[in-house]
């Protein structure tokens, strides 16, 4: 079967959730024995030169690649322009002519057996694809993106902002609706997301989980309760808003109770003036090299997310790992993990503080999380099985 995915992003490098999920697509297409094309966006904010682009696909050998250039960066004027606009500002950002036509002459140059969308804001781009193209189209829903921005909205303390972010989600909820309705088949990340659709939209579904090559997690003996960490991109605004809550109104209460206790935070774009801080009991690192070797050092990972949506990539590597994991129910939306059996739920200052307790007092309680929420990923995880029931699936006529 030859495949086009169409990536709103590059799928590398792989330091957070959205380039993973991304690059985990063209691999679960890749081996299962197809032929792979991969456009994908270069933006300001995930800029790469054109080495490195050269030094990864050098990797993947039996993938063609095409990358296009498009100025994402948001203005103030553009911003202002988008209220006037039915389209939301995040999809007006991504289109692009030079965009369009590159699209236009890959569908010309070669015929498509399916063609995937990353993402809703593809909205733009289908009536050509239909057009030049007798493919089956798919989207892959990496979260429902309009809830995202609902519940930063909910969050938003400043008066304008919450103003303007209202305006925008009702946008984006309208566009996944709208390629939710022209498209083939929906591709959902999670049960939660694939629920959302099912009640708005008639279009058939396959639940495509976040899948990981699990082969390559090794388990390490996490022992040390009192070593926590936290790893996600911090150019993603939930994550930010989350950790930033987290620092002010919690940890200054764990670490007055359990002063043994440190945490390490790493991520991507990490601003300069966080490396700064100087926070008790807290070291700022910034972006890292390798995943399992940042974990391997700590003996917990935290995820204070109050909003978002999709799921935790970084959740699934750690249990992959065998670390316990302490989150928001947010943080482990879309899992179907366990509070209390795979990971310890918290949401609230109490809570954070008894999860903190049950953790540095209970060796076994940490033992017993490392050994289920392992086993749990294996099972519901692997990437080559996720993939080769979605190929099973597509046997079906549509």
């Amino acid at each position: 079967m030859k495949v086009l995915q169409l990536a709103y992003r590059l799928p590398f490098p792989s330091t957070d959730g959205g380039a993973l999920g991304l690059l985990r697509i063209m691999e679960g297409y890749l081996n299962s024995g197809n032929d792979v094309t991969i456009l994908a966006i270069r933006t300001p904010k995930h800029w790469v030169s054109d080495q490195e682009i050269k030094d990864f696909f050098s990797s993947y050998q039996n993938v063609q690649w095409i990358i296009v250039d498009v100025p994402t960066r948001p203005t103030i004027g553009g911003a202002i322009l988008s209220l006037f606009s039915s389209s939301s500002y995040h999809a007006t950002r991504l289109f692009n002519r030079q965009l369009l036509e590159k699209v236009r002459s890959v569908l010309f140059e070669k015929s498509f057996d399916l063609i995937h969308l990353d993402g809703p804001f593809w909205l733009p781009f289908i009536n050509l694809i239909r057009e030049k193209s007798n493919a089956k189209v798919v989207f892959r829903a990496h979260n429902v993106e309009h809830i995202i921005w609902k519940r930063l909205a909910e969050e938003a303390r400043n008066p304008l902002k919450k103003w303007y972010l209202n305006r925008q989600w009702p946008k984006i909820k309208n566009e996944e609706l709208a390629v939710a309705q022209k498209v083939d088949w929906i591709l959902p990340i999670s049960k939660v997301d694939s629920n959302w659709f099912a009640q708005h939209v008639n279009t058939p579904q396959h639940l495509l989980e976040a899948g990981l090559p699990l082969q390559k997690y090794q388990a390490v003996s996490f022992s040390d309760p009192f070593k926590w960490c936290f790893l996600a991109s911090l150019e993603w605004m939930p994550n930010v808003i989350g950790l930033e809550y987290f620092l002010q109104n919690i940890w200054p209460l764990v670490h007055k109770e359990f002063p043994n206790v440190t945490l390490s935070i790493a991520g991507r774009r990490m601003p300069d003036s966080w490396k700064k801080r100087e926070i008790k009991g807290v070291q700022f690192i910034g972006e890292i090299a390798s995943v399992p070797d940042f974990f391997s050092k700590h003996g917990v990972l935290i995820v204070p997310l109050w909003s978002g949506s999709g799921v935790r990539i970084k959740i699934i590597e750690a249990l992959a790992m065998g670390m316990p994991c302490l989150s928001t129910s947010v943080g482990a939306e879309g899992l179907d993990l366990a509070s209390g059996v795979h990971f310890l739920e918290a949401n609230n200052v109490d809570e954070w503080l008894d999860g903190a307790k049950k953790i540095t007092n209970n060796p076994l309680l940490l033992s017993e999380f490392s050994k289920n929420g392992r086993e749990f990923v294996f099972q519901h995880f692997d990437n080559r099985i996720i993939f080769e029931k979605w190929m099973q699936t597509l046997n079906f006529p549509f």
